[in-house]
C-alpha cells in the first residue's frame, strides 16, 4: 500500500490534473493550449473544470504530449480497462467462408 501511495503522488495520473499542472509549469494559459489544438478557446478549460468531453481525443492527447514533452496521465481509463482485461487491440475479425449466391 506505500509503494502504491508513493507512485500516485510521484505524478498526476488524472489527465484533468496533468494537463492543468503542465500549463501552470510552463506558463500556458488553457486557452491557448485549447487554440493550439484547433478547438475553441474553452475547450480545455471545460476539459480540466467540468469533465466535458470526459477524454481527449487520441489526437489531442497526442499533440499536447509532444508539445509538453511527458506523458499527461491515461487519456481514457475505459480503454486501459478495456485492453487490460480484453487483450491488447480489437478482436482478430472471424473468417469469412465461401457464400454461394444464386
Amino acid at each position: 500500500m506505500i509503494a502504491r501511495t508513493a507512485r500516485l503522488k510521484a505524478g498526476p495520473v488524472d489527465p484533468r490534473e496533468a494537463v492543468a499542472a503542465a500549463a501552470r509549469e510552463r506558463g500556458d494559459s488553457l486557452a491557448a493550449l485549447s487554440r493550439m489544438l484547433d478547438r475553441r478557446p474553452s475547450y480545455l478549460s471545460a476539459f480540466v473544470r467540468e469533465g466535458v468531453p470526459k477524454a481527449l481525443t487520441p489526437r489531442d492527447h497526442g499533440l499536447l504530449v509532444a508539445y509538453f514533452g511527458r506523458e499527461l496521465g491515461m487519456r481514457d481509463l475505459w480503454d486501459c480497462h478495456q485492453s487490460a482485461t480484453i487483450g491488447a487491440g480489437p478482436k482478430p475479425a472471424k473468417p469469412i467462408h465461401s457464400v454461394s449466391i444464386r
